[in-house]
């Protein structure tokens, strides 16, 4: 049989084999240590940031409301139900997140450090106090007379 070197291309069963032991042989040594709370922590962080500016919005855009709870599992958001209804929704009716469906707007995430916050969003996008938020080494701000909301 005669090969040319156009037909002889690809690799040989061994090659294969042999890459296919040292990809297993970097996997048992690398998987371990790879560490997913960093990632977590950080996602926790930015849904947070998110959130806090998604009930502001939600605030501004209903003319109703909203409460922002967050701690080291969740973060919440719910109609506070000023003005009354039928104008606002029912007070303590949750929000959902729009991406995801749930309550939790950090739900698939974990805290770093011990993040608290409970204040609200008037109709026009207020804060009821000024807040700083701790998470780790990160810190979210909402100022108090705009409603901004930033990292410093």
């Amino acid at each position: 049989m005669n090969r040319t070197a156009a037909s002889m291309t690809g690799f040989t069963l061994f090659e294969l084999i042999v890459v296919m032991v040292l990809i297993g042989i970097l996997g048992v040594f690398v998987a371990p240590r790879l560490n997913l709370t960093t990632f977590r922590e950080t996602g926790f962080y930015q849904q947070a940031f998110s959130a806090i500016r998604y009930a502001q919005k939600q605030a501004v855009a209903s003319g109703c409301t909203v409460n922002v709870t967050i701690n080291t599992t969740q973060c919440l958001l719910t109609w506070a139900g000023v003005p009354a209804p039928p104008d606002c929704p029912v007070n303590g009716t949750n929000i959902t997140n729009p991406a995801s469906g749930m309550n939790n707007f950090c739900a698939d995430s974990t805290a770093a450090g011990s993040p608290s916050a409970s204040f609200s969003f008037d109709h026009i996008g207020r804060p009821s106090a000024a807040q700083t938020i701790t998470f780790g080494s990160r810190t979210i701000l909402v100022e108090a007379e705009t409603g901004y909301v930033h990292a410093p």
